[in-house]
């Protein structure tokens, strides 16, 4: 935000200006409670998109003076939805907006509900009560639904009561508050700086010319804004608003002429934010807990005075504010949440709001990422190759692309990304295929048919082996998609690969197939990607006995409430396998710390910056699986693990090696674990990082790496042609071996 500063003025015009502005804010009444009626429905209040329901308005069942609206289903309809609803044409300033009144319901179908609804426009935030599934019969009580306001994005407010599939429901004492207080209270947005509110969607910001002297400025923004942004008091304060900060000083730094003229207004625009101290007393720890740090030798590069690079430095050594306006870490682990605009309306071509997309995550992960230093190049680099890319990237299609190319350089499986379209058909295309393939020994491989498309001619089997694709070596397709797949290591990247390969833009997919040493094209049939449905095998039991006394249990299956039924099946049995190629259902090492477990050890230590400055990490305390336990099962304890065991798998897997003699057998995991956290980014989009760091008890690294097998077993072409699983062979085969 900008100060206003404000020059000395009599006292009489003071308290008219005071009295005309105090007015200006006044927020009127928009007959939320409904208790004005206009022709049979509460003033204001309409019909959306409702069939087959009636609306009444009722006496209030205890308050003679008042009324209750009453929304039923109507006799043999449909019954699919009845909303009233109110658009108040209001921005407000404030925390929190809480939209609250008293519902009954009766005979509300099992499959409907009956609820509020709150929603900040355009495409701001939404929250109703779906998840409550309030149906059925019941008396009056009191439920609401809140939102965190979000006025630099909002322009209006919608509130709706409605039911939800047949039957009835009564709404009564409605009332909308921001913080605590009517709304009728809050002040309306701005109340102060409305000059800044041209930026609130447009970054006022013209293309970009790609110069070189243009990227390296941009690229020296981005560090210092980030800078600016994370450690200065005022700005964590929540005193400065840094999106529109950055596009009110992107104009005057384009237009600067030389090194000298740059480098003042950089040193001008960091004091335009007010004076900072670094902080005397940093938290103490040793050096030992310190498990990473981020690198800020991009100060000691930059091609200006030593003043600049000592006042930045200073900076960088002040502890932020807490609470802080842009992050602040989840309870218990300590991973970051960030607290930014998603500027969903904001068109793709608006210059700024790309650029402000690539800044944002870049600081994100140069201050919040506990594994920078596993990514694919030097981050500092990564601004000055991805500025060209972000400014030059005009379509949907080039941006999403960008974006994914971009996240996939911190080498993590878990950035995954949310764009307008799930399936990234832009890039990928927005056909598929009705099989499923998988890199087995450097092959990609069939592995499993559909139900419906291969019925005539069946021209695929499973243990095909894919050549080529549309004409292109898969080889060559590894490197070119490569690009846009976010994976920790190359077994998560051949994990992912396949799906995106087998797309196309076109109703046929020309494939050249291997099969026993002789080669065929085939065209295969594709259809809309969201519209394929894959046959996968029946599921398996979450637990099975096999012969020669072994317990199976499939991790994906299993539930808390078949701990009971494995202990029970574990007695007198010769060994248990427990399969983690999937992701679990269950925190299963707690689950069992009574069952498998002999003894409590330390299991796994986490990093966080939590408490700390940001780019710097600490070691918690380690944290124990199991119990002291002397009847525990003696068996012999197996895990399975494979490319698709992830973050919580990985996780689990970790507590499970602490048994004596257990082992795990398969191949190389995808090595991303640790609580995720979310950037929003503009236009509606987000992604994610792995938010803290995870250690074996050593202190050695899981990211990336993934768990190492005792015994590494992948399956063969051979194997899957057979639908032979052999890492669960091989899992039998240790726990019958003498």
């Amino acid at each position: 935000m900008r100060k206003v500063i404000m020059p000395l003025l009599l006292t009489f015009v003071l308290a008219v200006f005071i009295s005309v502005f105090t007015h200006a804010q006044q927020v009127k009444s928009y007959n939320v409670d409904q208790q004005i009626i206009k022709n049979g429905l509460p003033a204001g209040w309409f019909k959306a998109e409702s069939r087959g329901y009636s609306f009444n308005i009722e006496k209030h069942s205890t308050q003679p003076d008042k009324t209750q609206l009453k929304i039923s289903s109507i006799a043999d309809s449909n019954g699919y939805s009845g909303v009233l609803m109110l658009n108040i044409p209001e921005n407000l300033e404030g925390e929190h907006i809480f939209f609250e009144g008293r519902i009954k319901t009766e005979n509300i179908a099992p499959d409907g509900f009956a609820g509020l609804f709150l929603q900040l426009k355009p495409k701001v935030d939404i929250e109703n009560m779906e998840s409550l599934k309030l149906n059925g019969t019941h008396d009056w009580e009191t439920f609401g639904v809140r939102l965190k306001l979000k006025p630099k994005e909002t322009r209006s407010i919608a509130i709706a009561t409605y039911i939800i599939g047949k039957g009835t429901a009564w709404f009564a004492d409605l009332s909308l508050k921001i913080d605590g207080k009517d709304y009728t209270q809050a002040l309306k947005y701005p109340s102060i700086n409305k000059a800044d509110t041209i930026y609130n969607f447009k970054s006022q910001l013209k293309e970009i010319p790609l110069t070189t002297d243009n990227i390296t400025k941009l690229t020296h923004t981005a560090q210092i804004w980030g800078m600016l942004k994370y450690f200065h008091p005022a700005v964590t304060a929540g005193k400065w608003d840094m999106d529109t900060e950055l596009f009110k000083f992107i104009p005057h730094l384009l237009a600067s002429k030389d090194q000298s003229t740059t480098e003042q207004l950089f040193d001008e625009w960091i004091h335009h934010f007010g004076p900072f101290q670094p902080t005397v007393k940093q938290p103490a720890i040793a050096q030992e807990q310190i498990a990473a740090s981020t690198n800020d030798a991009w100060i000691e590069k930059l091609p200006y005075s030593n003043k600049l690079k000592e006042k930045l430095a200073v900076l960088s050594h002040v502890l932020p504010l807490s609470p802080n306006r842009y992050v602040s870490y989840y309870d218990g682990v300590g991973n970051p949440q960030f607290y930014e605009y998603n500027y969903k309306t904001v068109p793709l071509s608006d210059v700024g709001f790309r650029l402000l997309g690539l800044f944002r995550y870049w600081n994100a992960i140069q201050y919040f990422n506990p594994n920078q230093k596993l990514s694919a190049q030097p981050w500092d680099q990564v601004l000055t190759d991805f500025i060209p890319q972000f400014i030059g990237a005009t379509t949907k299609a080039s941006l999403e692309g960008t974006y994914l190319k971009l996240f996939s350089k911190i080498n993590d499986t878990h950035a995954f990304s949310s764009f307008t379209d799930y399936y990234y058909k832009d890039i990928f295309g927005p056909r598929a295929v009705g099989f499923k393939a998988r890199f087995i020994q450097n092959q990609l491989v069939v592995t499993a048919l559909s139900d419906d498309q291969f019925k005539t001619g069946q021209e695929l089997q499973v243990g095909d082996i894919i050549m080529e694709i549309a004409g292109k070596p898969v080889s060559a397709m590894i490197d070119s998609l490569g690009q846009y797949v976010a994976a920790s290591n190359e077994s998560a990247l051949k994990r992912d690969l396949p799906s995106r390969m087998l797309r196309t833009a076109d109703s046929l997919l020309l494939l050249k197939v291997q099969r026993e040493g002789r080669e065929s094209d085939v065209y295969i049939p594709t259809r809309a990607v969201e519209s394929i449905k894959y046959a996968d095998e029946k599921p398996n039991p979450a637990i099975r006995k096999l012969k020669d006394g072994i317990v199976v249990v499939d991790i994906g299956v299993f539930k808390d409430s078949d701990t009971q039924r494995l202990k029970d099946s574990l007695q007198g049995q010769r060994g248990l396998i427990l399969d983690y190629r999937t992701y679990p259902s269950a925190s299963m090492h707690d689950e069992l710390r009574d069952i498998v477990f002999p003894s409590e050890k330390d299991f796994v230590i986490f990093s966080t910056s939590n408490g700390m400055r940001p780019g710097l990490f600490r070691y918690t305390e380690p944290v124990k699986a199991g119990a002291v336990n002397p009847k525990a099962f003696t068996g012999k304890v197996v895990v399975l693990v494979n490319e698709t065991s992830q973050s919580a798998s990985e996780f689990q897997v970790m507590a499970f090696r602490t048994i004596p003699g257990s082992q795990v057998v398969g191949s190389q995991t995808a090595g991303a674990d640790g609580n995720i956290s979310s950037v929003p980014l503009p236009l509606g989009y987000s992604t994610a990082f792995s938010g803290i760091g995870v250690y074996y008890p050593d202190k050695s690294e899981t990211q990336g790496i993934g768990i190492v097998p005792d015994k590494v077993v992948y399956p063969t072409i051979d194997g899957i042609r057979k639908h032979q699983d052999e890492v669960l062979q091989a899992g039998i085969d240790l726990i019958l071996r003498p």
